[in-house]
């Protein structure tokens, strides 16, 4: 059976769920599937995913500008403020939208599915963010499996193509419940937690090689925080975090690691500026974009999530647990149905760092509660095996193969829209 999987991702970083496809064709059973790959643009894993016999194809999508002359005009700033006014204008924005950038990429992303000819359609950016594909596949009346990562704008576009699909992915409850609130209704729901190999990610190198590369004292207390550097993952809410605990811990760092997104380069400066007014040099390192992240967490005390938004899931937190580290955690999005608070992670409200600095300082200075975290942690992880998660998804594959015929049978084309 071949799987044609679409990741629409840009801003030349590997975010979540980028990793996520990537983990899911790793563990497929070779046998059974063969993963084919499009990206939307070039990305630094393509060579591995070619190295594994995965067709990498890049298709470049043509995009209306997301700013306007208007953006700027203090008449059209107050109309936006008038309730019907916003609808009207986000409507007209998923039409234009629909047809002059969707529809164009969908008739030439349909050239490519014809020529790829896969069994099922696996788009990893949900419904919005994979609308044209979503079309493409129906054109080409090929079975597409919707996998939704985030908490999407839906407009009337979304729900008006989503009867049409052949299944809906969630990556969490909580974005089930926030498509069903949003009027989406595929055929069917189904949530599937991203899964990590748990026996891949093991620290390589020991704490103390790791933190003498980086410069940090052995002895320091050390908080890290993974993830593409951009205003809405709150990097800058542990920078003051940490520096409310300077005065308690002179030596404590902060360690944060990720590249910089394509749009959080003004953020990046003001993590810069922070640092330089705040006088943080010496408890600050920063990394940038790393592939050896579990000998990184393996150097910190306590992994901290800090996103400042309901986090879709928090692959970084799952990580954390592998390692056997302590996990702060903010308490928003898909977070609370994995981290138990005060048995594998501590949570804090989201953008609060009084609240993080707090809970920082009791891990610091309690051994015991960060062994008896640790401990947890390590039990909690093993539901999020890359093995769970190839098994629930290869069961959603072979049940729309079935149902649409793929493997000999004659293909049905999906239902009609609204139906």
């Amino acid at each position: 059976m071949k799987i044609l999987y679409l990741e629409a991702s840009s801003g030349q970083v590997v975010g979540g769920s980028l990793t996520g496809m990537l983990h899911l064709i790793g563990g497929l059973d070779r046998a059974r599937y063969q993963p084919a790959v499009v990206l939307y643009e070039e990305k630094s894993v393509a060579k591995a995913l070619v190295a594994q016999g995965v067709r990498v194809r890049v298709f470049s999508k043509r995009r209306l500008p997301k700013e306007h002359s208007l953006q700027d005009d203090p008449r059209f700033l107050r109309a936006k403020r008038v309730g019907l006014v916003t609808s009207a204008l986000r409507g007209a924005r998923a039409l234009g939208t629909l047809v002059f950038e969707t529809l164009p990429a969908a008739l030439r992303l349909s050239r490519v599915f014809r020529d790829e000819n896969p069994d099922i359609v696996h788009v990893c950016n949900g419904f919005r963010g994979n609308m044209d594909a979503i079309l493409a596949a129906r054109i080409c009346g090929i079975p597409c499996i919707v996998h939704s990562k985030g908490f999407d704008k839906h407009s009337f576009v979304e729900r008006l193509f989503a009867p049409g699909v052949a299944a809906s992915v969630c990556m969490t409850m909580a974005i089930e419940e926030h498509c069903r609130a949003q009027g989406v209704r595929p055929p069917e729901y189904n949530v599937v937690y991203d899964g990590l190999d748990l026996a891949e990610f093991l620290p390589t190198r020991g704490s103390s090689d790791v933190r003498e590369e980086l410069g940090i004292d052995p002895d320091a207390p050390v908080v890290g925080v993974v993830g593409n550097i951009q205003e809405w993952k709150g990097q800058l809410i542990l920078l003051h975090a940490v520096a409310k605990l300077r005065a308690e811990f002179p030596n404590v760092v902060a360690l944060i690691v990720g590249g910089v997104h394509r749009s959080g380069m003004a953020y990046a400066e003001r993590l810069q500026k922070f640092i330089e007014e705040r006088g943080l040099s010496a408890n600050v390192v920063m990394t940038g974009a790393r592939d050896d992240v579990s000998d990184l967490m393996n150097c910190m005390d306590v992994v901290a999530h800090t996103s400042v938004r309901g986090e879709p899931f928090g692959r970084v937190i799952i990580e954390g647990m592998a390692v056997g580290k302590p996990v702060v955690a903010t308490r928003a999005g898909g977070v609370p149905e994995f981290v138990d608070d005060g048995d594998n992670g501590l949570l804090v409200e989201a953008g609060d760092d009084d609240a993080l600095a707090e809970t920082l300082r009791n891990l610091f200075t309690d051994s015991g509660l960060r062994a008896s975290l640790s401990a947890g942690a390590l039990r909690a992880v093993r539901r999020f095996s890359v093995e769970n998660h190839v098994s629930e998804m290869t069961k959603i594959y072979d049940r729309v193969a079935d149902r649409y015929g793929v493997g000999g049978a004659p293909r049905r084309l999906p239902e009609a829209v609204g139906a």
